[in-house]
Protein backbone atom coordinates (compact mmCIF):
# COMPACT_ATOMS: atom_id res chain seq x y z
CA UNK A 1 0.00 0.00 0.00
CA UNK A 2 1.52 3.31 -1.05
CA UNK A 3 1.57 5.78 1.83
CA UNK A 4 -0.06 9.14 1.49
CA UNK A 5 2.08 12.12 2.70
CA UNK A 6 1.99 15.71 1.99
CA UNK A 7 5.44 16.65 0.05
CA UNK A 8 7.40 15.50 -3.10
CA UNK A 9 10.64 13.88 -3.33
CA UNK A 10 12.36 14.34 -6.57
CA UNK A 11 14.17 11.11 -5.75
CA UNK A 12 10.97 9.24 -6.48
CA UNK A 13 10.04 7.23 -10.06
CA UNK A 14 7.27 9.65 -11.81
CA UNK A 15 4.55 7.27 -11.06
CA UNK A 16 5.65 7.35 -7.08
CA UNK A 17 5.41 11.36 -7.43
CA UNK A 18 1.42 11.28 -9.04
CA UNK A 19 0.49 9.41 -6.07
CA UNK A 20 2.77 11.70 -3.76
CA UNK A 21 0.81 14.49 -5.90
CA UNK A 22 -3.24 13.08 -5.21
CA UNK A 23 -1.81 12.33 -1.51
CA UNK A 24 -0.94 16.15 -1.34
CA UNK A 25 -3.86 17.37 -2.87
CA UNK A 26 -6.35 15.03 -0.28
CA UNK A 27 -4.52 16.15 2.82
CA UNK A 28 -4.97 19.73 1.64
CA UNK A 29 -8.37 19.76 0.53
CA UNK A 30 -9.07 18.17 4.24
CA UNK A 31 -7.13 20.83 6.05
CA UNK A 32 -9.25 23.51 3.76
CA UNK A 33 -12.21 21.90 4.45
CA UNK A 34 -11.99 21.83 7.82
CA UNK A 35 -10.89 25.61 8.29
CA UNK A 36 -14.10 26.44 6.28
CA UNK A 37 -16.17 24.80 8.91
CA UNK A 38 -14.45 26.39 11.56
CA UNK A 39 -14.83 29.94 9.71
CA UNK A 40 -18.50 29.49 9.32
CA UNK A 41 -18.78 28.53 13.22
CA UNK A 42 -17.51 31.70 13.98
CA UNK A 43 -19.68 33.80 11.31
CA UNK A 44 -22.79 31.75 11.76
CA UNK A 45 -22.68 31.61 15.70
CA UNK A 46 -23.50 35.10 16.41
CA UNK A 47 -26.40 35.17 14.21
CA UNK A 48 -28.34 31.78 15.61
CA UNK A 49 -27.77 33.73 19.31
CA UNK A 50 -29.79 36.99 17.99
CA UNK A 51 -32.81 34.28 17.45
CA UNK A 52 -35.58 35.32 19.01
CA UNK A 53 -37.33 31.65 18.26
CA UNK A 54 -36.32 29.04 15.75
CA UNK A 55 -37.83 28.73 12.30
CA UNK A 56 -40.70 26.90 11.46
CA UNK A 57 -39.03 24.04 10.19
CA UNK A 58 -35.80 23.87 12.87
CA UNK A 59 -36.41 21.58 15.69
CA UNK A 60 -37.62 23.93 19.01
CA UNK A 61 -35.98 21.92 21.38
CA UNK A 62 -32.56 22.00 19.90
CA UNK A 63 -32.42 25.58 20.58
CA UNK A 64 -34.71 25.54 24.13
CA UNK A 65 -32.78 25.75 26.93
CA UNK A 66 -35.31 24.93 29.60
CA UNK A 67 -36.39 21.31 29.64
CA UNK A 68 -33.40 19.18 30.41
CA UNK A 69 -30.42 19.56 32.00
CA UNK A 70 -28.81 16.53 31.07
CA UNK A 71 -28.71 14.61 27.61
CA UNK A 72 -29.88 11.48 29.57
CA UNK A 73 -32.12 13.30 31.29
CA UNK A 74 -33.14 12.66 35.31
CA UNK A 75 -32.83 8.98 35.08
CA UNK A 76 -36.64 8.30 35.87
CA UNK A 77 -36.45 10.96 38.92
CA UNK A 78 -33.03 8.77 40.47
CA UNK A 79 -30.81 11.67 39.76
CA UNK A 80 -32.71 13.84 41.96
CA UNK A 81 -33.49 11.64 44.67
CA UNK A 82 -29.97 11.05 44.96
CA UNK A 83 -28.85 14.63 45.18
CA UNK A 84 -31.52 14.98 47.66
CA UNK A 85 -29.82 12.63 49.81
CA UNK A 86 -26.59 13.76 49.28
CA UNK A 87 -25.27 12.26 46.27
CA UNK A 88 -24.49 14.04 43.21
CA UNK A 89 -23.33 13.11 39.80
CA UNK A 90 -21.70 15.00 36.97
CA UNK A 91 -20.70 13.41 33.22
CA UNK A 92 -19.89 15.40 30.46
CA UNK A 93 -17.60 14.78 27.16
CA UNK A 94 -16.09 17.56 26.10
CA UNK A 95 -13.80 17.77 22.47
CA UNK A 96 -11.48 20.77 21.23
CA UNK A 97 -10.36 20.88 17.10
CA UNK A 98 -7.94 23.41 16.19
CA UNK A 99 -5.77 24.57 12.97
CA UNK A 100 -3.32 26.80 12.27
CA UNK A 101 -3.46 28.02 8.38
CA UNK A 102 0.00 29.60 8.28
CA UNK A 103 2.65 30.20 10.96
CA UNK A 104 4.61 28.63 13.73
CA UNK A 105 6.60 25.22 13.45
CA UNK A 106 4.31 23.81 10.91
CA UNK A 107 0.74 24.37 10.06
CA UNK A 108 -1.57 20.88 10.80
CA UNK A 109 -4.72 20.73 12.52
CA UNK A 110 -5.48 18.58 15.75
CA UNK A 111 -7.87 17.39 18.00
CA UNK A 112 -7.99 17.09 21.88
CA UNK A 113 -10.92 14.56 23.51
CA UNK A 114 -11.44 13.96 27.54
CA UNK A 115 -14.95 12.10 28.82
CA UNK A 116 -15.07 12.95 32.55
CA UNK A 117 -16.79 11.47 35.37
CA UNK A 118 -17.65 12.79 39.14
CA UNK A 119 -19.09 11.90 42.27
CA UNK A 120 -19.75 14.46 45.21
CA UNK A 121 -21.16 13.06 48.57
CA UNK A 122 -22.46 15.60 51.37
CA UNK A 123 -22.15 12.91 54.39
CA UNK A 124 -24.67 15.51 56.03
CA UNK A 125 -27.80 14.51 54.03
CA UNK A 126 -26.33 10.70 54.00
CA UNK A 127 -26.15 10.26 57.07
CA UNK A 128 -26.17 13.36 59.22
CA UNK A 129 -22.31 13.82 59.74
CA UNK A 130 -21.93 17.83 59.72
CA UNK A 131 -19.13 19.23 57.82
CA UNK A 132 -18.09 15.73 56.51
CA UNK A 133 -18.34 14.84 52.96
CA UNK A 134 -16.35 13.05 49.68
CA UNK A 135 -14.91 13.78 46.40
CA UNK A 136 -14.12 11.89 43.45
CA UNK A 137 -13.46 12.24 39.59
CA UNK A 138 -11.75 10.27 36.95
CA UNK A 139 -11.58 10.25 33.04
CA UNK A 140 -10.31 9.26 30.00
CA UNK A 141 -8.77 11.62 27.19
CA UNK A 142 -6.93 11.32 23.88
CA UNK A 143 -5.48 13.27 21.13
CA UNK A 144 -3.02 15.42 19.49
CA UNK A 145 -1.14 18.43 21.03
CA UNK A 146 -1.94 21.35 18.61
CA UNK A 147 0.25 23.26 20.84
CA UNK A 148 3.42 21.22 20.46
CA UNK A 149 2.79 20.86 16.45
CA UNK A 150 3.15 24.72 16.48
CA UNK A 151 5.27 25.60 19.21
CA UNK A 152 3.71 27.71 21.38
CA UNK A 153 4.43 28.29 24.99
CA UNK A 154 0.72 29.06 26.13
CA UNK A 155 -1.26 25.86 24.63
CA UNK A 156 -4.34 26.89 22.05
CA UNK A 157 -5.76 24.16 24.17
CA UNK A 158 -6.38 23.93 27.99
CA UNK A 159 -7.19 19.92 27.85
CA UNK A 160 -4.08 18.98 26.65
CA UNK A 161 -1.91 16.95 28.98
CA UNK A 162 -1.32 13.19 27.78
CA UNK A 163 -3.25 10.06 26.37
CA UNK A 164 -4.71 8.32 29.81
CA UNK A 165 -7.61 6.79 31.67
CA UNK A 166 -6.54 7.61 35.12
CA UNK A 167 -9.13 8.42 38.62
CA UNK A 168 -7.50 12.14 38.93
CA UNK A 169 -8.32 13.22 42.50
CA UNK A 170 -10.04 12.29 45.66
CA UNK A 171 -10.45 13.45 49.04
CA UNK A 172 -12.37 13.78 52.17
CA UNK A 173 -13.30 17.05 53.38
CA UNK A 174 -14.32 17.91 57.07
CA UNK A 175 -15.52 21.41 58.18
CA UNK A 176 -15.08 22.89 61.58
CA UNK A 177 -16.59 26.01 63.79
CA UNK A 178 -19.65 26.75 60.90
CA UNK A 179 -17.54 26.34 58.17
CA UNK A 180 -14.76 28.84 58.81
CA UNK A 181 -12.13 25.74 58.99
CA UNK A 182 -11.97 23.35 56.08
CA UNK A 183 -9.51 20.47 56.52
CA UNK A 184 -9.15 18.17 53.08
CA UNK A 185 -7.26 15.15 52.35
CA UNK A 186 -6.48 12.75 49.59
CA UNK A 187 -4.92 12.75 46.04
CA UNK A 188 -5.27 16.84 44.82
CA UNK A 189 -4.54 18.67 41.71
CA UNK A 190 -2.84 21.69 42.71
CA UNK A 191 -3.66 23.88 39.92
CA UNK A 192 -7.61 23.61 40.78
CA UNK A 193 -6.77 25.72 43.55
CA UNK A 194 -3.39 27.40 43.09
CA UNK A 195 -3.18 29.61 40.21
CA UNK A 196 -6.07 28.58 38.92
CA UNK A 197 -8.60 31.31 36.66
CA UNK A 198 -12.41 32.09 37.96
CA UNK A 199 -13.59 32.80 35.04
CA UNK A 200 -11.24 29.32 33.88
CA UNK A 201 -14.00 28.00 31.23
CA UNK A 202 -14.37 31.01 29.37
CA UNK A 203 -11.69 30.63 27.22
CA UNK A 204 -9.56 27.54 25.23
CA UNK A 205 -6.43 28.92 25.96
CA UNK A 206 -4.71 27.45 28.42
CA UNK A 207 -3.30 29.94 30.81
CA UNK A 208 -6.77 31.80 30.79
CA UNK A 209 -8.78 28.87 30.04
CA UNK A 210 -7.35 26.53 33.48
CA UNK A 211 -4.47 27.75 35.16
CA UNK A 212 -0.76 29.74 35.00
CA UNK A 213 0.95 27.53 32.58
CA UNK A 214 4.10 27.28 33.68
CA UNK A 215 3.71 26.33 36.71
CA UNK A 216 4.20 22.52 36.11
CA UNK A 217 7.59 23.51 34.35
CA UNK A 218 8.42 25.86 37.05
CA UNK A 219 7.83 24.03 40.18
CA UNK A 220 6.34 20.26 39.55
CA UNK A 221 2.79 21.62 40.84
CA UNK A 222 0.48 18.86 40.32
CA UNK A 223 -2.66 19.19 37.78
CA UNK A 224 -5.59 18.38 36.43
CA UNK A 225 -5.89 15.31 36.04
CA UNK A 226 -2.51 14.04 37.25
CA UNK A 227 -3.39 14.37 40.57
CA UNK A 228 -0.93 13.49 43.54
CA UNK A 229 -1.36 12.97 47.43
CA UNK A 230 -1.58 16.27 49.72
CA UNK A 231 -3.72 17.68 52.67
CA UNK A 232 -4.99 21.52 52.50
CA UNK A 233 -5.71 23.42 55.54
CA UNK A 234 -8.58 26.52 54.68
CA UNK A 235 -9.50 29.53 57.60
CA UNK A 236 -12.09 31.97 56.89
CA UNK A 237 -12.56 34.02 60.02
CA UNK A 238 -14.32 36.03 57.50
CA UNK A 239 -17.06 35.17 54.74
CA UNK A 240 -15.13 37.93 52.98
CA UNK A 241 -11.52 37.10 53.65
CA UNK A 242 -9.83 33.71 53.50
CA UNK A 243 -6.25 32.46 53.75
CA UNK A 244 -4.94 28.32 52.81
CA UNK A 245 -2.22 26.15 53.10
CA UNK A 246 -1.26 23.09 51.29
CA UNK A 247 1.55 20.24 50.68
CA UNK A 248 1.33 18.09 47.78
CA UNK A 249 3.60 15.45 46.10
CA UNK A 250 5.76 17.59 43.31
CA UNK A 251 5.91 14.09 41.25
CA UNK A 252 8.19 14.86 38.15
CA UNK A 253 6.30 11.88 36.08
CA UNK A 254 3.21 11.74 37.12
CA UNK A 255 2.04 9.59 34.50
CA UNK A 256 4.60 7.10 34.74
CA UNK A 257 4.80 7.13 38.61
CA UNK A 258 1.43 6.79 39.15
CA UNK A 259 -0.45 5.79 35.65
CA UNK A 260 -3.63 5.10 37.03
CA UNK A 261 -4.71 7.32 39.92
CA UNK A 262 -5.08 4.63 42.35
CA UNK A 263 -1.73 3.84 43.15
CA UNK A 264 -0.89 7.00 45.53
CA UNK A 265 2.49 7.61 44.76
CA UNK A 266 4.79 10.29 46.80
CA UNK A 267 7.82 10.77 44.93
CA UNK A 268 10.27 13.63 44.08
CA UNK A 269 10.33 16.93 46.71
CA UNK A 270 6.91 18.25 48.05
CA UNK A 271 5.22 21.57 46.61
CA UNK A 272 4.37 24.03 49.75
CA UNK A 273 1.73 26.14 48.75
CA UNK A 274 -0.39 29.36 50.22
CA UNK A 275 -2.59 31.29 49.37
CA UNK A 276 -4.76 34.13 50.90
CA UNK A 277 -8.02 35.68 49.18
CA UNK A 278 -10.32 38.57 49.54
CA UNK A 279 -13.83 38.53 48.50
CA UNK A 280 -16.26 41.00 47.07
CA UNK A 281 -19.86 40.26 47.66
CA UNK A 282 -19.17 36.44 48.58
CA UNK A 283 -22.55 34.16 48.30
CA UNK A 284 -24.46 34.24 51.62
CA UNK A 285 -26.37 31.95 52.63
CA UNK A 286 -28.74 33.85 54.83
CA UNK A 287 -31.72 33.73 53.18
CA UNK A 288 -33.15 37.21 54.92
CA UNK A 289 -29.90 38.98 53.81
CA UNK A 290 -29.83 37.10 50.22
CA UNK A 291 -33.62 38.61 49.64
CA UNK A 292 -32.24 41.68 50.74
CA UNK A 293 -29.27 41.78 48.18
CA UNK A 294 -31.31 40.49 45.20
CA UNK A 295 -33.40 43.87 44.98
CA UNK A 296 -30.09 45.38 43.68
CA UNK A 297 -27.05 44.86 41.76
CA UNK A 298 -23.91 42.68 42.62
CA UNK A 299 -20.85 43.37 41.46
CA UNK A 300 -18.61 40.29 43.00
CA UNK A 301 -14.74 39.71 42.49
CA UNK A 302 -12.19 37.77 44.06
CA UNK A 303 -8.81 38.80 44.69
CA UNK A 304 -6.16 36.32 45.72
CA UNK A 305 -2.37 36.34 46.23
CA UNK A 306 -0.09 33.00 46.36
CA UNK A 307 2.93 31.17 46.01
CA UNK A 308 4.45 27.69 45.32
CA UNK A 309 8.15 26.51 46.71
CA UNK A 310 10.00 23.11 45.88
CA UNK A 311 13.15 22.65 47.75
CA UNK A 312 14.19 19.87 45.07
CA UNK A 313 17.26 20.36 42.47
CA UNK A 314 16.42 22.37 39.31
CA UNK A 315 19.25 23.37 36.70
CA UNK A 316 20.40 26.53 34.80
CA UNK A 317 20.73 27.09 31.28
CA UNK A 318 24.09 25.03 31.99
CA UNK A 319 22.84 22.45 33.71
CA UNK A 320 24.00 22.98 36.65
CA UNK A 321 21.63 22.06 39.56
CA UNK A 322 20.74 24.10 42.22
CA UNK A 323 18.34 23.75 45.39
CA UNK A 324 14.64 24.86 45.84
CA UNK A 325 12.73 27.17 43.11
CA UNK A 326 9.39 29.13 43.89
CA UNK A 327 6.61 30.96 41.99
CA UNK A 328 4.44 34.02 43.05
CA UNK A 329 1.13 35.27 41.77
CA UNK A 330 -1.52 37.82 42.27
CA UNK A 331 -4.49 37.27 40.18
CA UNK A 332 -8.04 39.90 40.13
CA UNK A 333 -11.66 38.78 39.02
CA UNK A 334 -14.19 41.37 38.95
CA UNK A 335 -17.81 42.04 37.71
CA UNK A 336 -17.42 45.26 36.30
CA UNK A 337 -20.30 46.08 34.73
CA UNK A 338 -24.53 44.86 35.18
CA UNK A 339 -27.37 45.75 33.39
CA UNK A 340 -30.10 44.57 35.20
CA UNK A 341 -30.62 43.82 39.20
CA UNK A 342 -30.42 40.01 40.26
CA UNK A 343 -28.90 39.02 37.27
CA UNK A 344 -25.46 38.74 35.52
CA UNK A 345 -25.65 40.48 32.31
CA UNK A 346 -23.16 41.94 31.93
CA UNK A 347 -19.10 42.83 31.80
CA UNK A 348 -16.53 40.78 33.58
CA UNK A 349 -12.96 41.45 33.86
CA UNK A 350 -9.67 39.49 35.14
CA UNK A 351 -5.97 40.13 35.70
CA UNK A 352 -3.09 37.81 36.75
CA UNK A 353 0.91 37.50 36.49
CA UNK A 354 3.42 34.87 38.05
CA UNK A 355 6.98 35.22 38.48
CA UNK A 356 9.33 32.82 39.52
CA UNK A 357 13.45 33.57 39.60
CA UNK A 358 14.77 33.08 36.18
CA UNK A 359 18.44 31.57 36.71
CA UNK A 360 16.44 28.13 37.07
CA UNK A 361 12.82 28.69 35.55
CA UNK A 362 12.91 29.14 31.23
CA UNK A 363 9.36 30.80 31.53
CA UNK A 364 9.29 32.80 34.69
CA UNK A 365 6.65 35.38 33.55
CA UNK A 366 3.62 34.82 32.98
CA UNK A 367 0.22 37.23 31.68
CA UNK A 368 -2.98 37.09 31.76
CA UNK A 369 -5.79 39.59 30.73
CA UNK A 370 -9.03 38.89 29.88
CA UNK A 371 -12.94 40.49 29.41
CA UNK A 372 -16.21 38.03 28.55
CA UNK A 373 -19.51 39.57 28.52
CA UNK A 374 -22.16 37.88 29.84
CA UNK A 375 -25.50 37.24 28.10
CA UNK A 376 -25.44 39.38 25.15
CA UNK A 377 -28.03 39.12 23.77
CA UNK A 378 -30.98 39.07 26.22
CA UNK A 379 -32.61 36.28 25.25
CA UNK A 380 -29.58 34.34 25.53
CA UNK A 381 -28.69 34.22 29.08
CA UNK A 382 -26.30 31.58 29.24
CA UNK A 383 -24.26 32.85 25.88
CA UNK A 384 -21.09 34.54 26.11
CA UNK A 385 -18.74 36.25 24.22
CA UNK A 386 -15.06 36.47 25.86
CA UNK A 387 -11.61 38.15 24.48
CA UNK A 388 -8.20 37.18 26.55
CA UNK A 389 -4.31 38.23 26.18
CA UNK A 390 -1.94 36.43 27.14
CA UNK A 391 2.34 36.91 27.93
CA UNK A 392 4.77 34.91 28.48
CA UNK A 393 8.27 35.31 28.61
CA UNK A 394 11.57 33.59 28.56
CA UNK A 395 13.79 34.60 31.21
CA UNK A 396 17.48 35.99 30.53
CA UNK A 397 19.64 33.39 31.16
CA UNK A 398 17.47 30.95 29.05
CA UNK A 399 16.92 33.61 26.57
CA UNK A 400 20.77 34.35 25.83
CA UNK A 401 21.64 30.77 25.99
CA UNK A 402 20.69 30.12 22.14
CA UNK A 403 23.67 32.63 21.59
CA UNK A 404 26.24 29.54 22.03
CA UNK A 405 24.13 27.98 19.12
CA UNK A 406 24.24 31.02 16.61
CA UNK A 407 20.43 31.11 16.87
CA UNK A 408 19.06 34.54 17.74
CA UNK A 409 17.90 35.10 21.38
CA UNK A 410 14.30 33.80 22.42
CA UNK A 411 12.02 36.89 23.95
CA UNK A 412 8.13 36.90 24.84
CA UNK A 413 5.33 35.68 23.20
CA UNK A 414 1.99 37.60 22.85
CA UNK A 415 -1.39 35.51 22.36
CA UNK A 416 -4.80 36.55 21.50
CA UNK A 417 -8.21 34.86 22.17
CA UNK A 418 -11.57 35.74 20.96
CA UNK A 419 -14.70 33.42 21.43
CA UNK A 420 -18.41 32.85 21.58
CA UNK A 421 -20.06 30.85 23.69
CA UNK A 422 -23.11 29.41 22.75
CA UNK A 423 -24.89 27.37 25.21
CA UNK A 424 -27.19 25.64 22.47
CA UNK A 425 -29.19 23.55 25.24
CA UNK A 426 -28.78 23.12 28.81
CA UNK A 427 -26.72 20.12 27.83
CA UNK A 428 -24.61 21.01 25.00
CA UNK A 429 -22.26 23.39 24.18
CA UNK A 430 -20.47 25.27 20.79
CA UNK A 431 -17.56 27.46 21.50
CA UNK A 432 -15.91 29.02 17.92
CA UNK A 433 -12.54 30.27 18.89
CA UNK A 434 -9.86 32.30 17.03
CA UNK A 435 -6.17 32.99 18.61
CA UNK A 436 -3.28 34.92 17.11
CA UNK A 437 -0.42 34.16 18.16
CA UNK A 438 2.78 36.97 18.34
CA UNK A 439 6.21 35.63 18.06
CA UNK A 440 5.47 31.58 18.79
CA UNK A 441 7.63 30.18 21.33
CA UNK A 442 9.33 33.60 21.55
CA UNK A 443 11.43 33.25 18.62
CA UNK A 444 11.75 35.77 16.53
CA UNK A 445 12.52 33.76 13.38
CA UNK A 446 8.97 32.27 13.24
CA UNK A 447 6.21 33.71 11.83
CA UNK A 448 3.13 34.64 13.78
CA UNK A 449 0.42 31.80 13.87
CA UNK A 450 -3.43 32.75 13.42
CA UNK A 451 -5.72 29.41 14.85
CA UNK A 452 -8.67 28.87 14.24
CA UNK A 453 -11.35 26.12 15.83
CA UNK A 454 -14.02 25.73 18.21
CA UNK A 455 -15.01 23.18 21.46
CA UNK A 456 -18.14 21.16 21.67
CA UNK A 457 -19.32 19.67 25.45
CA UNK A 458 -21.87 17.53 26.23
CA UNK A 459 -23.60 17.33 29.81
CA UNK A 460 -24.89 14.03 30.30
Amino acid sequence: MTTCVPQLQRSYSLKTRRTLRRCAGFWAEKQRGLLTLILLLILVVPSLAQMDAPAPNLDASFFDTRPRQYLFGDWGGKRTALEERGVKFDFFYITDLQANPSGGLRQTQAGWERLRGTIDINFDRLMQWQGLSFHATGLWQSGANLGAKIGTLANPSDLVSAHTTRLDSFWLQQLFFNNKLRIRAGQLAGLDFYGNQEYGGSWLIEPMGYAFGNLFSSIYESFNPAGTPGAEVRFAPKRNFYVKSAVMAGNRDPYKQDPTGFHFQIRDTPDFLFEAGYLVHPPDGNLVNSAASAAGKSYPGVYKFGGVYNGGKFPDPAGHMSNGNYLIYGMASQAVFRSDARSNRGLDATFGFDWSPGDVSRENIQITAGARFNAPFARREKDRIACALVYSKISDPFRNFGDLLGAPPLGSEKAFELNYSLQVTRYFLLQPTFQYYVNVGGNPTLSNAPVLGFRTKVTF
